[in-house]
């Protein structure tokens, strides 16, 4: 079972008002202005903090001693206000969105995607920011933002960071912690041992979180993030349709895949750490129990059960991922986990996007385009 909403839809989709039912040009408004830059403002330093803690440069607070710690709870409440009493604005979106992904995980994120979407379904002819001589491009700016174009937009980390693993015996895990910990299998053994005493998380501390943990965490956690890729399908599709195309017929959408293949790696990560777990909730693909456990590695040597049947390339992608987790286990110092997962990411982007990730050169990425008749548009776009 799914985990709850996490907005009021009810609320959030009201009309601003019955003469303006999209509500006021945030930047042209007095009121308005003074909120956008707040939101705007607090987006901001939240995302500096958090990458300053990455990096371990955030220095106690002065009054409590503790480390300093990203606020999004300002920004989702700022942002909240602003969608429900003043525009329906599709910058204000995207920052609810990273907001949501950091306060209540992949049901957040469904729920945010939900959101964008439907008042775009509904508020279209009076979204904002409204759309100036470039058409849409400023409309959706920060929505192509959380994909990113030439890199990984903001929500990538977003999603890398939310907990997969919830353990009495550990804080909770991200994906994120789970690549360090393979990364740490590959160190020598001095710094390895330098790691963990500065708190890092082994693969084996990962797996003993994901043997504790029960699993009904994981078939909710699972069902959250394929609805989360629903949600962003069915946003994408009603986006592709209000943004339209150029004269080229190239889609002016926000670029979709980095998002799509984010989570589209993390639904499998939890498919192959938790398949045990998965296995009595009886929940993937609504499968069966046995059907899972001859298409999950059963033992050591075998990677994919002998009665699986491979019957796309969604499958195939799938099974190479299991295989990458295998090796991710057995042989975290070994190259092929890695080749296997940027094989499945290469797989999944179109031909344009692979063009931009092979050839850096953005001259000779050019005449390839133009020799394989790839429209002038997409030269510069990501989607």
């Amino acid at each position: 079972m799914a985990s709850p909403e996490t907005l009021d839809f009810e609320t959030l989709l009201r009309p601003i008002s019955e003469e303006n039912p999209g509500g006021c040009e945030l930047r042209d408004d007095s009121e308005g202005r003074q909120l956008f830059f707040q939101v705007k403002e607090a987006r901001e330093a939240a995302r500096t903090i958090e990458r300053r803690l990455q990096h371990g440069l955030v220095d106690e607070t002065e009054d409590t001693g503790t480390l300093e710690r990203p606020d999004w709870q300002i920004v989702q409440t700022l942002a909240i206000k602003i969608l429900s009493e003043y525009s329906k604005d599709l910058w204000v979106c995207a920052w609810l969105t990273e907001a949501m992904t950091r306060l209540e995980g992949f049901a957040g994120l469904r729920d945010s995607f939900r959101l964008t979407r439907e008042i775009s379904e509904n508020f279209w002819e009076q979204i904002h920011p409204v759309p100036d001589e470039d058409g849409y491009a400023t409309t959706v700016a920060q929505l192509v933002g959380l994909n990113g174009e030439d890199a990984d937009g903001a929500l990538i980390a977003a999603i890398e960071g939310v907990p997969i693993v919830c353990a009495t015996s550990l804080d909770p895990l991200s994906s994120a912690d789970y690549r360090d910990a393979v990364d740490m299998g590959r160190a020598d053994p001095e710094q390895r041992e330098r790691r963990i005493e500065q708190g890092a998380v082994t693969l084996e501390m990962f797996e003993k979180a994901v043997r504790e943990a029960p699993s009904e965490y994981f078939c909710e956690l699972l069902e959250d993030i394929e609805a989360a890729e629903d949600e962003f399908s069915r946003l994408s599709t009603k986006l592709d349709d209000c943004c339209g195309t150029d004269d080229s017929g190239y889609a002016l959408a926000p670029p979709s895949s980095n998002i799509r293949n984010s989570l589209a790696e993390v639904r499998e990560r939890v498919r192959a750490i938790a398949r045990d777990h998965l296995a009595k909730g009886d929940v993937a693909d609504g499968e069966t129990s046995s059907q899972l456990v001859a298409e999950s590695p059963a033992a050591e040597g075998t990677v994919v059960g002998a009665n699986s049947a491979v019957l796309n390339r969604e499958d195939a992608f799938r099974a190479l991922l299991k295989v990458a987790d295998f090796f991710h286990r057995t042989e975290p110092h070994s190259p092929v986990s890695y080749a296997l997962e940027q094989a499945v990411r290469w797989g999944r982007m179109s031909l344009p996007d692979l063009m931009k990730d092979l050839i850096s050169d953005d001259s000779v990425r050019q005449e390839m385009f133009k020799r394989l008749g790839i429209p002038d548009s997409e030269y510069s776009s990501e989607d």
